[in-house]
């Protein structure tokens, strides 16, 4: 087989002063450093997730776009990024978490529209016909189609806030072209932010935009320079960016925030709390042990709320769920009480955890407490019944769960 020049170097087929010697060591040494890295990156980007196993932090890729599709129940939907690409469809992973208005949310909680960023990794073992495949012709126009399980989405005001971001109004001007529309400039202040907008832009900003001051709705005049300020973005004609709210103090933004938290609470606490299984210990007398950890993404009371029932009168219970996070049948009545025997916490947790982990001796074990199946579990909240259709009925139900049906 013939040799290349550096595996002849190598061999001593070709021989070289000491000083070519020792920088074609050099850079035989930078080589392979950048082929480890590269093959470290790709293998990040690549990551395939495991039931029962959370994801390495960044893992997949960052995308964006505007939510076109939603299906709430599911937890999936899809963005469009731009007139001409195709919409990406993707599903939640069952930790994956949503951030809207700078608390945590829900699919559900979304107006379509909305200008979002994602992480979005490869699907999740027996995850990968829940988004079914796109056309080859498709598949040209958005080759990372196939990242298309999530496991954080949030719009931009969550995005820029969380790392730092606020913008500097620059002033107004009117725009040309064959659709003049009024430009809002702005320019970033704080850290770069990677796949975020880090130079000075021109946003559509009409009468449509709502403007935010002292927790009132404010006319488009109470703009001016050098005001730093928070928005919220849609698509725009002609590929623009549109603002759909700018936020001119932090008691309004504040305001909008506590509303979405309130909001997600009484979400979370009628259809408790979503974990998956770690481990079980079957009892001799058909109940045992199980042990959960907490998925991420939650106001922080509710692990507490959970956690205070250690020694109440009352005691957590803990059902079946699925990847969708959806439970079997009125799961009030089919959760299962457990007396608390551990609770855990792990410090700097992995993405789509909470770090708290749980450990319940249960007098009736369920066919979904398996390890890396899902379960959800009831602190000391208010009796409620969920939607009839939000449940899993029958075998049937569940096997239309599995698939997203595209519109």
């Amino acid at each position: 087989m013939k040799q290349s020049t550096p595996e002849k170097i190598a061999s001593g087929a070709i021989r070289l002063g000491p000083a070519m010697t020792f920088l074609v060591a050099v850079f035989l040494a930078w080589n392979n450093t950048v082929v480890v890295a590269d093959e470290k990156t790709d293998a990040l980007r690549d990551h395939v997730p495991r039931p029962g196993i959370f994801p390495p932090k960044g893992a997949g890729v960052q995308l964006d776009g505007d939510l076109v599709v939603s299906d709430p129940i599911n937890r999936r939907g899809a963005l469009r990024k731009g007139r001409n690409t195709p919409r990406h469809y993707f599903a939640m992973l069952p930790y994956g978490m949503v951030w809207y208005h700078g608390a945590p949310a829900d699919i559900r909680d979304i107006p379509l529209g909305t200008h979002m960023h994602g992480q979005f990794l490869l699907p999740m073992e027996g995850e990968e016909k829940t988004i079914p495949s796109v056309s080859e012709e498709r598949r040209e126009q958005n080759p990372l189609s196939g990242y298309n399980h999530v496991i954080l989405l949030e719009d931009d005001v969550s995005f820029y806030t969380r790392r730092g971001r606020s913008w500097k109004v620059l002033g107004t001007e009117q725009g040309g072209g064959p659709a003049p529309r009024l430009k809002l400039s702005v320019e970033p202040i704080g850290p770069d932010i990677k796949e975020g907008i880090n130079k000075p832009v021109l946003l559509d900003i009409d009468s449509s935009t709502r403007v935010w001051k002292d927790r009132q709705l404010m006319d488009n005049d109470q703009l001016a320079p050098g005001q730093q300020v928070q928005v919220n973005l849609t698509w725009g004609p002609f590929d623009s960016l549109a603002t759909t709210d700018v936020w001119l103090d932090d008691v309004s933004l504040a305001t909008f925030r506590e509303v979405q938290r309130q909001r997600h609470l009484r979400l979370i606490r009628s259809r408790f709390l979503p974990g998956w299984v770690d481990a079980v210990k079957n009892g001799d007398t058909g109940g045992g042990e199980v042990t959960v950890t907490f998925f991420g993404g939650m106001d922080p009371s509710l692990y507490t709320d959970i956690y205070d029932m250690q020694n109440g009168k009352r005691k957590p219970k803990i059902c079946n769920a699925e990847t969708t996070l959806r439970t079997w049948g009125y799961h009030q009545e089919y959760a299962t009480p457990g007396d608390m025997l551990e609770w855990k916490v792990t410090k700097d947790p992995p993405p789509g955890s909470s770090g708290f982990q749980i450990r319940l001796k249960v007098s009736q074990m369920l066919d979904g407490f398996r390890p890396g199946r899902i379960v959800r579990a009831k602190g000391p909240w208010t009796y409620v019944l969920v939607p009839h259709d939000e449940c899993i009925m029958t075998a049937e139900d569940l096997e239309h769960s599995k698939r997203m049906i595209l519109p």
